[in-house]
């Protein structure tokens, strides 16, 4: 009997002991799956879902689409979203007040999961990557106007509520094939009508974006942004325009404003970082640039690399200092000269730009950006036709060296300070 006892509690022993080592293992396995999966936190759908989702359609027209090539733009666009974390639960059509309606829990903004749907604002992009001409123009937006115009932007001066409509639309038409000139022209008219109409200001400062009349552009967006101050495309378009002059500063700012007004930008977003890449690099020339100052402090080139440092980064004062320094030093600097002008015409100190110009000029006879820069000047001083003669005399010099477009651009200038006199 005493046998048997013993025999039944080594049994009974021996299948505790197996019983924890299943147990042992199993949590073992659990916690190790727990380690390899994918945190809930972070689990996104695939980019043909979303699409699907938006599109709204079955998934065998999906696949028609695609083996017709004609959704590969906008899945990359979908991917690039997802990769960025831009698309997120944030931006989901099922997020509530920090709720998701579909898994019935609180989420944080920044996490995602299969049953991601973005909200119809966040759906589409203001770029297109695979145009022919995007390496020039990577982070121009042409996009997004039709969202922008609903939302206020064509109120005031609308073509299609003035009977311009059909010259507008030529505009776009025109602007679309290329024939950007024409289309400045339909654009042009369109504004001498109504000189507040955004749509038309939008698409005359993208197209002179795309002639490389980069200061012309500038001023449009600026005069459109006082119209309508939200519209995300604009800002990416008046970042670029500044990235182009070498304005780094105002660029990141207007990149980063056009972010805000929509994330779901990837023109922008590389813009932004590209844009900050350059200010990196500027820093640190500015930075070597200074350490050999420490060695020479009056050498001229250097101060006057400084001055055109400080002058990419926004930082108007240092930039004006260190050119005055360099001209103490190295008065024949005709660059120097034209830049401090420049300066100081943005700054209201038109007779001291207008001397630096001249100076300039005097110097450099064949330096069309200082008689640009001059003619400017006599502009508003209301000095017409020394203005006139400056902005001829800097066309023939442009065109001399072979830019056509700059001339071209002057040309134009001149032509209606013409018909303003009369």
């Amino acid at each position: 009997m005493n046998n048997c006892k013993l025999r039944k509690r080594l049994i009974c022993s021996g299948l505790e002991n197996t019983h924890k080592t299943n147990t042992e293992l199993s949590t073992k396995i659990m916690i190790h799956k727990k380690k390899t999966e994918k945190p809930f936190e972070w689990d996104p759908p695939a980019p043909s879902t979303v699409y699907i989702k938006i599109k709204n359609i079955p998934y065998e027209t999906f696949k028609t689409r695609l083996n017709q090539g004609l959704v590969t733009t906008e899945l990359d666009q979908i991917r690039y979203r997802l990769e960025r974390h831009i698309y997120c639960c944030g931006i989901c059509s099922k997020y509530i007040n920090g709720y998701c309606i579909i898994t019935n829990r609180r989420a944080e903004p920044g996490w995602i999961c299969k049953s991601f749907v973005p909200k119809e604002e966040f759906i589409y992009l203001d770029a297109r990557p695979d145009r022919e001409d995007s390496a020039g123009f990577r982070y121009l937006s042409e996009t997004g106007l039709e969202k922008d115009s609903s939302e206020g932007g064509r109120e005031e001066g609308s073509p299609e509520s003035t009977g311009t409509g059909d010259l507008y639309e030529k505009g776009v038409a025109l602007y679309k094939q290329g024939r950007l000139r024409l289309a400045l022209q339909a654009f042009d008219r369109v504004l001498e009508e109504k000189p507040l109409d955004f749509a038309a200001l939008f698409h005359k400062g993208t197209s002179l974006l795309k002639l490389k009349r980069y200061e012309e552009a500038l001023e449009i967006f600026i005069r459109a942004s006082e119209i309508n101050p939200d519209s995300a495309g604009l800002w990416a378009n008046l970042g670029f325009a500044l990235t182009k002059l070498e304005r780094f500063r105002d660029a990141f700012e207007a990149f980063e404003k056009s972010i805000f007004l929509n994330p779901v930008q990837k023109n922008a977003w590389e813009g932004k970082d590209a844009v900050l890449s350059r200010i990196h690099l500027c820093e640190e020339k500015l930075c070597e640039s200074e350490k050999a100052l420490e060695r020479n402090p009056d050498d001229p080139d250097t101060l006057f690399e400084i001055g055109k440092l400080h002058l990419r980064l926004g930082e108007q004062e240092k930039a004006v200092q260190a050119f005055k320094t360099a001209l103490e030093i190295k008065p024949e600097n005709a660059e120097a000269w034209q830049l401090r002008g420049k300066i100081l015409f943005k700054a209201g100190s038109d007779k001291e730009a207008l001397h630096a110009f001249e100076k300039a000029t005097r110097l450099k006879p064949d330096h069309p950006e200082a008689w640009y820069e001059k003619g400017k000047v006599f502009l508003k001083l209301e000095n017409l036709r020394a203005a006139e003669n400056a902005f001829k005399i800097a066309a023939d010099l442009w065109e001399n060296k072979g830019l056509k477009t700059k001339a071209e651009s002057v040309r134009e200038k001149v032509s209606r300070l013409g018909f303003e006199k009369t």
